[in-house]
Formats: structure tokens, sequence, C-alpha cells
């Protein structure tokens, strides 16, 4: 689920169980009976997110058929190639998600912050205290205690217990010699044996995590009140004279109002009206106890319990964006070069025409993915043509992200928008890093480029021949189409696409798209096809018909000069020996210039996994063919 979603699920949920509460509260019950109501709403309140880790999600929509790619793409040279650069607006309002993540936790750091200066205010109080000698051991007798607090006196301020290991009962010098002395300490050592000095920064963690809500704030209150009204019943009745302390509550109210926020339980509460609700609990008489308030209690529990556990299956995997309300607020990735738009596209090796279902997003191998909206993750796993998948969905949209270099969520984990999903590589049937993304809505492929909201990359460039239509401002320079000196390229483009016929690729050379089918093939190459065939069924290899090497490092040819210089395009086919260490050896090349052979032949700095054969043993794979096209646009 979506932070936003999150956040509302919390605001509502707090009011459901804030009014829950208050109409249990309505039926009159004991002080103790009304503080376990509003503890148990407040306990309430965490359910969902913590039933959440280990409920399953609510399905979405079922992982569609993925297609296999089983052919590798030809690896396409090319001198500095034009680029247009995708419009992008200036300025970029942070993600929604970002902006309430931000305003999340500088909530929760004003709380950490108002926590601190109320214990430096505590410590600052307790230096100026004074110990004094008062009569405490008897009460702590009648009450049951074992160990007997201290009391010490403070400049000003209301009566407080604190300290865990050596508690201490503060009062302010003003009520010190006062004759309700008896019912204040008496009231602190109800607390101290109650536990309240341990149980009070639990019941007020509510607030302090959902400090958003205000009935997360209403239901501490509650519970800081009627914490309270226990502690006076008790005292009443151990001191045995309700009108001498309701006199002691109200003198102390009058003159020890809390002037500081410290981190315990002050004797009077700060909100105003609480005295008055005090007293009127502590002199009223015993109300009625319906009988029915235990059953009331039950319903509210078997209708609560339930409702915990939906929203933490709901938290855990469910949507709750219908498609056409997707709202994309992160791009999938920082930059990156569109080298292959969505729709039709000439297959480089067989010429076909046959649909490109995604787009291929071009950038350096490790660069971070992101989810671009809140969604659920229902596929992360390797596969064939798409190497490393991560396949999220949100309402009936799907969207893969294909050749990944690692995957850095799983199946069923609900992700926000800019998770880190994995990184960009080339773990499947590839020659280049790079990203394949697809968005599916209701079974049918859709052109991420046309998907509204959806921003591929943050600083994209789109290359002239990816075959996209963007428009191009009137005064944007063009490089020539033969430029005056060769320009090596570093890395090459990469196309990839992914449909059940195989790979799709755009048309990049001009003329070179068939030769690799039409091409006439030499008796010298033609006998080490043979030769090659006979060697790897002797050494143990079943290779299937379409199979392809894994390339490790991607081989970084330069472009001819003198074939930069006079403008031309070729196509190639290296041939050579896969060995044992992954490194090809024996090459030989076929390109439809001779000018490139030089180049092609070298396959400077590639290198392959290795492949074993049916014994599980390392073999040397002969006749290995790769695909090269050298070209300028």
């Amino acid at each position: 689920m979506s932070l936003p979603g999150l956040v509302c699920l919390a605001l509502g949920w707090s009011a459901a169980l804030w009014l829950l509460a208050t109409a249990l509260c309505a039926l009159k019950p004991s002080p103790k009976m009304a503080q376990a109501i509003w503890r148990g709403a407040a306990a309430l309140m965490f359910a969902p997110f913590l039933t959440s880790a280990f409920m399953p999600g609510l399905s979405q929509v079922a992982g569609q058929a993925l297609p296999d790619m089983p052919m590798m793409e030809v690896l396409r040279v090319q001198p500095e190639a034009d680029f247009v650069k995708a419009a992008q607006p200036s300025f970029r309002m942070p993600p929604i998600e970002t902006m309430i993540l931000w305003g999340l936790v500088a909530g929760w750091s004003v709380r950490v912050l108002c926590w601190g200066m109320g214990q430096a205010r505590l410590q600052r109080l307790k230096q100026t205290s004074r110990p004094v000698v008062r009569p405490v051991r008897h009460w702590a007798d009648a009450i049951g205690l074992r160990r007997v607090p201290a009391v010490r006196v403070i400049p000003h301020g209301a009566p407080f217990l604190a300290g865990i290991l050596r508690p201490v009962i503060f009062i302010p010098a003003a009520l010190i010699s006062k004759q309700h002395t008896p019912q204040i300490i008496v009231h602190e050592l109800v607390h101290l044996k109650r536990g309240d000095l341990l149980t009070r920064p639990f019941d007020r963690m509510v607030a302090d995590l959902f400090w958003f809500s205000p009935f997360a704030w209403a239901i501490r209150e509650r519970l800081d009140y009627w914490r309270e009204a226990i502690v006076d019943e008790e005292t009443a009745d151990l001191t045995g004279d309700r009108i001498a302390y309701a006199r002691a509550l109200t003198q102390v109210a009058r003159h020890a109002r809390p002037a500081l926020i410290l981190p315990v339980a002050a004797f009077t509460l700060k909100k105003e009206g609480t005295l008055k609700m005090r007293l009127t609990q502590l002199l009223s008489e015993t109300p009625h106890r319906p009988k029915r308030l235990g059953l009331a209690v039950v319903a509210a529990l078997a209708l609560a319990a339930p409702l915990a556990l939906a929203q933490g299956s709901l938290i855990r995997g469910a949507a709750i964006l219908p498609a056409d309300a997707i709202a994309y607020s992160h791009a999938v990735l920082d930059k990156a070069k569109l080298t292959s738009a969505f729709g039709m596209r000439k297959h480089p090796v067989s010429g076909e025409a046959k649909e490109h279902k995604g787009v291929d997003l071009a950038e350096e191998e490790g660069k971070p993915v992101y989810a671009p909206v809140a969604a659920s993750v229902t596929r992360a796993e390797m596969t064939r043509g798409y190497g490393n998948l991560v396949e999220i969905s949100a309402g009936n949209t799907v969207l893969r992200f294909g050749q990944l270099k690692d995957i850095k969520v799983s199946a069923g984990q609900s992700v926000s928008a800019g998770t880190v999903i994995g990184s960009l590589g080339q773990s499947g049937q590839a020659t280049g890093p790079h990203l394949h993304l697809e968005v599916w809505r209701d079974g049918a492929a859709v052109d991420p480029m046309a998907e509204q909201g959806l921003v591929l990359a943050d600083s994209l460039f789109i290359t002239e021949n990816a075959g996209a239509k963007v428009s191009q401002p009137p005064s944007a320079p063009r490089a020539p189409l033969t430029p005056p000196a060769p320009q090596p390229v570093s890395a090459p483009d990469v196309e990839l696409g992914g449909d059940q016929d195989g790979v799709q690729a755009s048309e990049f050379c001009s003329g070179q798209t068939n030769w690799f089918k039409d091409r006439q093939v030499s008796d010298e190459w033609q006998a080490r096809i043979d030769a090659s065939r006979i060697a790897n069924a002797s050494a143990g290899l079943s290779l299937e018909k379409d199979w392809v090497p894994v390339s490790v490092d991607l081989p970084i040819p330069s472009y001819p000069t003198e074939a930069a210089l006079q403008g031309k395009s070729g196509a190639c086919l290296v041939m050579f020996d896969l060995g044992t260490d992954g490194v090809p050896a024996n090459k030989i090349a076929e390109c439809t210039d001779p000018v490139f052979n030089a180049e092609a032949i070298k396959l400077n700095k590639a290198t392959f996994e290795p492949v074993m054969n049916d014994n599980g043993n390392l073999a040397e794979v002969k006749g290995v063919t790769y695909p090269l096209e050298f070209c300028i646009s």
C-alpha cells in the first residue's frame, strides 16, 4: 500500500477505534474497565501494521504468461549519434509520497525533541530538589510496597513520581506542609504499586507514533484521565475520606498547576475540564454497571479484530487505486537513452515485421531502477528471456522490468514510489546493459511513453533511430550524417523486446537488415560450422538450436576510421570457439564490406560465461557466432 494510503488508513482506523471506545464507555463502566477499553483501543491501533508482517497479501492481478526471447540481438556500433533531449519540466515537485514521508519524519523528530527537552527539564528539576522527612513507611506497608520511596521537595510545579529503579516522590514547596500532604503521598504510592511508571510510556506511545491523527491524541488523553481516576478512587478508599481527598485534589490544582512539560505523570492533568470530571467521578455514587457491558466488549472485539486482520492483509499486498487513477510519482531511472521504442519493428536477423511490446532504456550497468508507483510485487525471479525480472501490479496495471542485474524486492512485497526494485543489467539474452520496460493493462501491452504520468528517466535522451515519435524544437541543431572523424563508442546501444516469436529490434542500418539471413555462406565458414557440430557433440554438449552464450563483458569495438570517413555502414558475423575461461578464441569474421573485418574480428574485451557439458564439466564450445553492425544513421 502507498504511504498516503497508510496515513489515510491510520486516520480512519483511529477514528473508528475512538468512536467504538467512546460508545462502550457510555455504558458507565468502572474506571478499571474503562482503562482496559481505552488500552485495547490503543493496542488495536498497531494491530493492522503488526499483522501485515505475517498476513498474506490480498491478490491483485494474476501474473500473465511471459514470452520467451531466445535469440541473441545484433550488437550495434556507431559513431557519435544524434540524440533528441526529451522535454522535461524545469522544476518538478517532489512526489507526494516523498513529501508525506518528510512530514512524518519531521513530526516524529519533534516528538523525540519534546521528549528530550522534557527529560532535560526533569533532570534540572531533580537537581534543585532537597530531601525532606515525611512519614511514608506506614502508608507503604498498608499498600503492600516492599520498597519505600524517598520524598523530596521541588521549588514549583505539581507533585509527581519518577525513577523506575529508585522511585522518588517530588512535592512542591507550597504543598509540603499542608494538611493534604498525606493524600498526595498516598496517591503517588498507589501509582507506584500499580506499575504506572512502566505502563504510562506505552499508553502515550499511540500519540507519539500516530501524531498526525487527532483521534490518537484523544485516545491518549482518555488513557491519562482513567489512569488518574483509578488512582483517585483507590487513594480515597485508603485514606477513608473522599471529601478530604477531593479537597486535596482541588488544593493541588489551585497552587500547583503544571508549568513545564515533563515526561512523568503529574498529580493534576493539564487539560482544562479534567479536574471537574475527576471530582464528579470521585464524589458521585457508584453507578449501576450494566450487565450487557461484557457482551458489548466481546462484540466490539469480534468486530475490531477481523477488521485489523483485513487491514493487515491490505497493507501487505493490496493496491487501493483503480487503473484509471494510478498516480506515477517517481522516474524509473535517473537518466537513460531510449534505444528502442514501442511498436512494430523489423527483426534484425529475419527482417520480419513484429511488435516490440516495451521500450529499451540503455544506461550504465548497476544503476538503480525505481518503482514509479506504489504497487505490489507479483513476480521477482530469473526468467529465460527477460533475465532477472520484477513485475509490479497496481490495480489492473502491470509493469515489467527485465534484464536487471539483481533484484532488491520479493514477490508479495508492497513497494512505494521511489523504492529501488533492482539494478540495471543484462542478465537475460541481451548484448548490453539496459532496462526492458513493459506496461500491461487488462492483458494488453501499452506504450510506456504514452502512459499518462509515467516518467521513464529524469534525464532522457532518445536516439533518432529508436522509432519514437518525439517532436523536436525548430532550432534544435543536427549533426551531419557523416562524421568528419571516427568516434569510438564506449558502450553499445541495446535493443530488446519481448513477444512470443523472439527478440524485437529496430531497423538500424539501411540496407543491412536482411544480410544476416540472405548472405552467401563461404565454404570455409560452412566447413567450420559442420566441424563444430561434430566437436560439440563429442564433448557432450547438448545445445539447443537457438542457444546463445551469456555475455559477461560486451565487446568494445571501434568504428573503423576509413568507414566513418566514407559514411559506410556494415554488418558482420564473428565466429569463435568459446574456451572454458569464457574468452573467445580462433576468431574469424565475415562482413558486408572488408573494411569492417579487422575491427570485428577483435571482439575486444568480450567474455562469456563458461559452458558445462552433460557431465557437469566445463567444456569448450566450437563455432559460436556473434552478430555486429557498424552503423551511421
